[in-house]
């Protein structure tokens, strides 16, 4: 039975429960007027309470609400009555809104609840959860909505972070898939391309004549040029995506110079430039990685030689200022103006170099300027138009180290790796690979070592079965045959026990970083990407040749 407050303390009774400001129980309370005085319980409970409760009229005109609704909409509590709760709505939840209470008012529903937005005077949005009720008097007619309004926007915020980390990531993700796609479809034919360039050019039992050779050397220049670009797109996508491998430890400075002059010195003569190179005296240390300041000393000083004046010079020196060393690559080019400096860090951006026909992606610097950040060092340049530049590579200095590696040689590069006599012993090297011309390719390298047998598998069922007919004494994968993958052969060759010893080494396409390191990570002795530079391959067979 319905009964008023008044009606109660009236009567003098005790109701079987206290009445609620958001029950039925409660309407003739609301109905008819009176409010609950400030000693009362439930006033107090209505004021304290830790969320947000409001009185509605039915035309949405607001009756009442307390201090924790005025803190949620940014107003205070006594300037609320009067306005309209729509007054509050965020203009895009205005509709939604509207459209819950008529529904309500008409009867289709007693209640409902939804996730909305106020917007406070200062122009902050508010997202709230609203459950809302709508109280009817005896007769059924609408009386008032009563209102509990909680604060949400943390955790909206929160959800919305996570919702775009998760999209980061799945673009992330096709970002890499896709790239590793491309790498691959492109490493293909340049690997036919540069590899039997390689082969014409080195292969002692059909010498090329002059002109023969000058033809081989610009498909060799061509194909080279192709595959740096599609690295520099590969590696500026690898440096945006953080996935980048760096690793820092000490590196010698001489060293460094040395290995990026020996890359450049061709393209340098062939400019008629003269390289300057000072070593430094005494030696000097960056903590850098290796393969990386090289790179940068590569690209620093092939820009210096592509964009120098005919009989110019380029000078690379290091000098150590206080606790870092600078490396200056200088040139005697047509130099930069302030606008041209202003913009030679942005992508792609060639600052109309692209209408001198030399060659470029403009991308090379923005690499650099990046990869010396990932190292804790930075890029500076002086310029003027007519004079030539100045790049300078700032490093943290480091003392040396008895054990710094040495890099492997380049692309290409053949010394190391000449012709040995036939062994009395044949040594078999079964190649998993489902691409004709790449085993055709390979086939015609180890002509350079009789001594070293292939046998060629299409599949990767095929390369697990022959393996264990008859282990051979090198495994060559490609990474992704039609129906296995080079780690999944690999793994099923790893748990038998007349197989396990086998040397596995990876000849792929694919050169993405994650792959290579789970590839190292799962026992593989070596990892050659496409194209294939011949020298290490067969620098790799007389190792195993010889046992180490």
């Amino acid at each position: 039975m319905r009964r008023t407050d008044a009606a109660h303390r009236a009567g003098g009774g005790q109701t079987d429960s206290p009445p609620s400001m958001l029950s039925p129980s409660a309407a003739p309370i609301l109905c008819d007027g009176e409010r609950l005085t400030a000693s009362d319980p439930y006033r107090q409970i209505f004021e304290a309470a830790g969320i947000g409760i409001a009185r509605v009229a039915p035309d949405g005109q607001l009756l009442e609400a307390n201090q924790r609704f005025g803190e949620i909409v940014g107003r205070r509590c006594d300037a609320l009555p009067g306005l309209h709760i729509l007054d509050l709505t965020h203009p895009d939840d205005v509709a939604v809104s509207t459209a819950e209470m008529e529904a309500t008012l008409q009867g289709l529903r007693p209640r409902y609840s939804l996730e909305k937005r106020y917007l406070r005077p200062d122009g902050a949005v508010v997202w709230v959860t609203l459950s809302v009720v709508l109280m009817r008097d005896a007769n059924g007619e609408p009386v008032q909505f009563i209102a509990v309004i909680e604060d949400i926007t943390e955790r909206r915020q929160l959800q919305e972070a996570m919702a775009s980390a998760r999209a980061a990531e799945r673009a992330s993700q096709a970002k890499t898939e896709f790239l590793s796609r491309m790498s691959h479809e492109l490493r293909t034919p340049l690997n036919a391309m540069l590899g039997f360039a390689q082969l014409l050019r080195v292969d002692p039992r059909h010498p090329l004549n002059e002109t023969q050779s000058r033809s081989v050397q610009h498909i060799e220049r061509a194909g080279a040029h192709l595959l740096a670009m599609l690295t520099d797109v590969l590696d500026l996508s690898r440096i945006e995506a953080g996935s980048m491998p760096i690793h820092i430890a000490p590196v010698s400075v001489q060293q460094a110079q040395e290995e990026a002059l020996a890359l450049l010195s061709n393209q340098a003569s062939a400019s008629g430039l003269e390289i300057r190179c000072e070593p430094p005296d005494p030696p000097l240390c960056v903590h850098a990685d290796h393969v990386r300041l090289r790179q940068i000393l590569v690209n620093l000083l092939s820009n210096a030689i592509k964009y120098n004046r005919p009989g110019g010079c380029v000078q690379l020196e290091a000098v150590p200022v206080g606790p870092d060393v600078v490396l200056s690559v200088t040139d005697t080019g047509r130099g930069l103006d302030a606008g041209q400096i202003a913009h030679l860090f942005e992508p792609f951006n060639r600052l109309g170099a692209e209408r001198t026909g030399v060659e470029g992606t403009g991308i090379g610097l923005v690499i650099v300027h990046r990869l010396l950040e990932l190292m804790g060092g930075r890029l500076t340049v002086s310029s003027r138009p007519g004079e030539g530049s100045v790049f300078r590579v700032w490093l943290p200095a480091a003392q040396p180290a008895d054990d710094a590696p040495r890099c492997r040689s380049q692309f290409g590069h053949l010394d190391g790796a000449p012709d040995v006599p036939a062994e009395h012993r044949i040594y078999t090297v079964l190649y998993a690979e489902d691409n004709p011309v790449n085993v055709e390719l390979v086939r015609q390298v180890l002509r350079m070592r009789p001594q070293w047998h292939i046998e060629v598998a299409h599949t990767g069922q095929e390369a697990i079965a022959a393996a264990r007919a008859a282990p051979p004494d090198l495994l060559l994968l490609d990474m992704h045959l039609g129906d296995a993958s080079g780690l999944e052969i690999a793994d099923a060759l790893a748990h038998d026990p007349a197989t396990a010893g086998v040397p596995r080494v990876a000849l792929s396409a694919d050169a993405m970083p994650d792959l290579i390191n789970e590839a190292r990570r799962r026992g593989f002795a070596d990892y050659l990407t496409k194209p294939l530079d011949v020298g290490r391959l067969l620098r790799l067979l007389d190792q195993l040749a010889a046992g180490r």
